[in-house]
Protein backbone atom coordinates (compact mmCIF):
# COMPACT_ATOMS: atom_id res chain seq x y z
CA UNK A 1 0.00 0.00 0.00
CA UNK A 2 2.76 2.43 0.73
CA UNK A 3 4.11 1.91 -2.79
CA UNK A 4 1.01 2.46 -4.35
CA UNK A 5 0.42 5.77 -1.89
CA UNK A 6 3.93 7.10 -2.88
CA UNK A 7 3.41 6.47 -6.85
CA UNK A 8 -0.03 8.57 -6.80
CA UNK A 9 1.70 11.42 -4.17
CA UNK A 10 4.56 11.11 -7.53
CA UNK A 11 2.27 11.59 -10.07
CA UNK A 12 0.39 14.24 -8.19
CA UNK A 13 3.33 15.91 -8.87
CA UNK A 14 4.36 15.47 -11.84
CA UNK A 15 1.09 16.63 -13.15
CA UNK A 16 0.65 19.68 -11.62
CA UNK A 17 4.27 20.39 -13.06
CA UNK A 18 2.96 19.64 -16.65
CA UNK A 19 0.03 22.02 -15.82
CA UNK A 20 2.51 24.82 -14.58
CA UNK A 21 4.82 24.33 -17.36
CA UNK A 22 1.95 24.40 -20.21
CA UNK A 23 0.60 27.55 -18.43
CA UNK A 24 3.86 29.50 -18.22
CA UNK A 25 4.57 28.46 -22.00
CA UNK A 26 1.64 29.92 -23.11
CA UNK A 27 1.41 32.80 -21.57
CA UNK A 28 4.96 33.83 -22.35
CA UNK A 29 4.99 32.27 -25.86
CA UNK A 30 2.19 35.27 -26.31
CA UNK A 31 -0.62 32.55 -27.43
CA UNK A 32 1.12 31.32 -30.01
CA UNK A 33 1.48 28.04 -28.27
CA UNK A 34 -2.19 27.11 -26.79
CA UNK A 35 -2.63 25.78 -23.48
CA UNK A 36 -3.38 22.41 -25.03
CA UNK A 37 -0.96 22.90 -27.77
CA UNK A 38 1.83 22.71 -25.11
CA UNK A 39 -0.04 19.93 -23.41
CA UNK A 40 0.15 17.66 -26.77
CA UNK A 41 4.03 18.48 -26.50
CA UNK A 42 6.82 15.75 -25.52
CA UNK A 43 8.47 16.09 -22.53
CA UNK A 44 11.88 17.21 -24.34
CA UNK A 45 10.11 20.02 -26.69
CA UNK A 46 8.04 21.67 -23.49
CA UNK A 47 11.92 21.73 -21.70
CA UNK A 48 13.56 22.96 -25.33
CA UNK A 49 10.51 25.74 -25.93
CA UNK A 50 10.90 26.67 -21.89
CA UNK A 51 14.97 27.01 -22.27
CA UNK A 52 14.31 29.12 -25.12
CA UNK A 53 11.96 31.71 -23.49
CA UNK A 54 14.10 31.74 -21.04
CA UNK A 55 16.40 32.62 -23.13
CA UNK A 56 14.49 35.54 -24.67
CA UNK A 57 13.55 36.92 -21.17
CA UNK A 58 17.29 37.05 -20.43
CA UNK A 59 18.33 38.85 -23.15
CA UNK A 60 15.33 41.51 -23.03
CA UNK A 61 16.04 41.74 -19.09
CA UNK A 62 19.44 43.73 -20.78
CA UNK A 63 18.19 45.92 -22.97
CA UNK A 64 16.96 49.77 -22.43
CA UNK A 65 13.34 49.23 -23.21
CA UNK A 66 12.30 45.75 -22.26
CA UNK A 67 9.61 44.05 -23.48
CA UNK A 68 7.92 40.96 -21.86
Amino acid sequence: MAAVSSLIKRMGAEIKGLIKSAIELSYFSRGAWTYHDVLQMTQGEREVALDFINERLKAASKMSFPVF
